[in-house]
């Protein structure tokens, strides 16, 4: 048979009247033991005397032992015991400093702390093991640390307040005790960042700038240093292997001179020790020894090297040069789409029709300084162009042969040929000897008060021609125009320049000298595509 319902309601009461009495006994004691503590705080610092006052800047700490706390097994705990004795008093200074790999477990449980009390569980349970990975005592450290920097806040508010200090509750605060002559509070700052801190904030200058033969750019060089001295390749998967564990790291750079500039950043970004190895100086010596050479770079009147003037600008940073100079993609090929409207024929007066003209100019550039300049319509679209971009290629409408130099972030095409006339297939444009001969046997001095720009391109022209021998003039075409234009080099992003706006588009005519300008009214920018089966000799 159940219990009638009042003698539920007769038990709660009863409960709870224990429970008010116990509540209201435990805060009287609480409000005794507070009182006592406050009057002996008090009593000791009338003791103290002025000799006393004058040095009251050497911090001590006195904590407590782990067993002179309240016991927490239940309600009947007796709460009218003696104060608890504190243990011998100890320095910040003198405390022990945890290593870098500890410092860096500690870290990650501290991580794992607060996921854990956010609910994320998972990550919390993936941090926990790796920081027990890292030091199998990492909880015990981590006590140690929180206990620290309790002691360090209790500190910090006495002597900014001594009276709210005194006031607070020996069993949750250890108590503090300033006294002697000492450090100022900036002085003990510093101290507790250079020992008790968690994250080691002076790793700028323990860690050197050329570590593991590295010499990082502005931007990566903040970064560096925040790296741990220990680097090494982790699975994913913790119970698979990590084959490149095995390969010392001269062998790993060995293989990264191998690879292009793409896979080379790829690789960097798989971890932090992928970022080291990939930083080596002989990595990015390598890749920009073989991209800035003539006529990527201009040559010097005196005959020395411009790449070392290159390198002592960018303080020997082949990485940054490499990602900051101006240079020409030779691995793909530059295209500008453009569009235009024309009008067209109705039959209906109503009804106006117009019409989309797109077109495309193509510049592909070798490392031999030859240019290929190509104009097409929409009936030849780019993936059928593309592979046809070669020196071999001849009989299209709108080709056109040259060369190339590059002068800080200005490219100059000069020397353009039309090569779509049938007598020029069998002209060799690879050939800067023969290209010479073409134009020189063409060439006549330019008239008095020509441009800059003309006389410069007359020389450059001339250039090609000197030093040679002329072959035979009679199986050369006869050439009258040549085209020059002018290109500046852009990067967006930083490091890719993969865009050219045109500048100006000229033509001269060879038998007069007389340069004009082409008419560009619908030109959009180059943007560059890269191509696969363009290789690099």
């Amino acid at each position: 048979m159940n219990n009638p319902p009042f003698a539920t309601v007769n038990d709660a009461q009863i409960e709870s009247e224990e429970l008010r009495r116990f509540r209201e006994e435990w805060k009287a004691e609480v409000k005794r033991r507070k009182g006592a503590a406050i009057d002996h705080a008090d009593t000791e610092s009338e003791d103290i005397g002025p000799s006393d006052r004058s040095n009251a800047s050497v911090t001590s700490f006195n904590v407590f032992s782990a067993s002179a706390g309240p016991s927490s097994s239940g309600f009947a705990t007796s709460l009218t015991s003696e104060p608890p004795t504190p243990s011998t008093s100890f320095h910040v200074s003198t405390a022990p400093t945890l290593s870098q790999g500890s410092n860096l477990a500690v870290s990650i449980y501290r991580e794992a702390v607060v996921h854990e009390q956010r609910g994320e569980l998972e990550e919390a349970l993936y941090l926990y093991r790796s920081a027990f990975r890292r030091d199998p005592n990492v909880d015990r450290l981590y006590e140690r640390e929180e206990m620290l920097g309790t002691i360090i806040a209790q500190q910090i508010a006495s002597a900014s307040s001594p009276k709210k200090a005194k006031a607070l509750d020996p069993l949750m605060t250890p108590k503090v005790v300033l006294a002697g002559s000492g450090p100022t509070m900036d002085d003990l700052s510093k101290k507790l960042e250079n020992s008790l801190s968690v994250q080691n904030l002076d790793l700028k200058s323990s860690v050197p700038r050329t570590e593991h033969g590295v010499l990082a750019s502005r931007s990566l060089d903040s970064i560096l240093h925040n790296f741990p001295q220990e680097l090494v390749f982790e699975p994913e998967d913790e119970e698979e292997s990590a084959p490149l564990k095995l390969l010392p790291d001269e062998m790993i750079v060995h293989i990264l001179k191998i690879l292009d500039p793409n896979s080379l950043e790829r690789f960097a970004s798989v971890n932090r020790k992928a970022r080291v190895v990939s930083l080596d100086v002989s990595v990015w010596r390598k890749l920009v020894k073989e991209t800035y050479k003539p006529p990527q770079i201009p040559v010097s009147p005196d005959g020395s090297s411009f790449l070392e003037y290159l390198s002592q600008q960018y303080l020997y940073d082949y990485r940054r040069l490499y990602i900051e100079h101006p240079r020409i993609r030779l691995d793909g090929v530059y295209i500008a789409v453009c569009h235009y409207i024309r009008p067209g024929l109705s039959e209906n007066s109503w009804v106006n029709v117009n019409h989309l003209i797109t077109y495309h100019r193509y510049l592909r550039f070798f490392p031999n300084g030859q240019v290929i300049s190509l104009l097409t319509n929409e009936e030849q679209p780019p993936a059928h162009v593309i592979p046809l971009l070669k020196p071999t290629l001849r009989g299209l409408k709108g080709l056109f042969y040259g060369n190339w130099h590059l002068t800080g972030n200005n490219i100059v095409l000069s020397n353009l040929i039309d090569a779509s006339s049938r007598s020029l297939t069998h002209v060799d444009f690879s050939s800067p000897t023969l290209v010479a001969d073409l134009l020189g046997r063409n060439t006549v001095p330019l008239a008095t008060g020509a441009s800059s720009s003309e006389s410069s391109h007359n020389h450059h022209a001339h250039s090609h021609g000197h030093g040679h021998s002329h072959t035979d003039d009679s199986s050369l075409p006869t050439v009258r125009y040549i085209f020059t234009m002018n290109l500046t080099l852009l990067s967006r992003p930083m490091g890719r320049w993969n865009k050219m706006d045109i500048v100006s588009y000229d033509s001269l005519n060879l038998e007069t000298g007389e340069a004009s300008p082409v008419a560009l009214k619908h030109e959009r920018p180059f943007w560059f595509s890269k191509v696969r089966s363009y290789s690099l000799n």
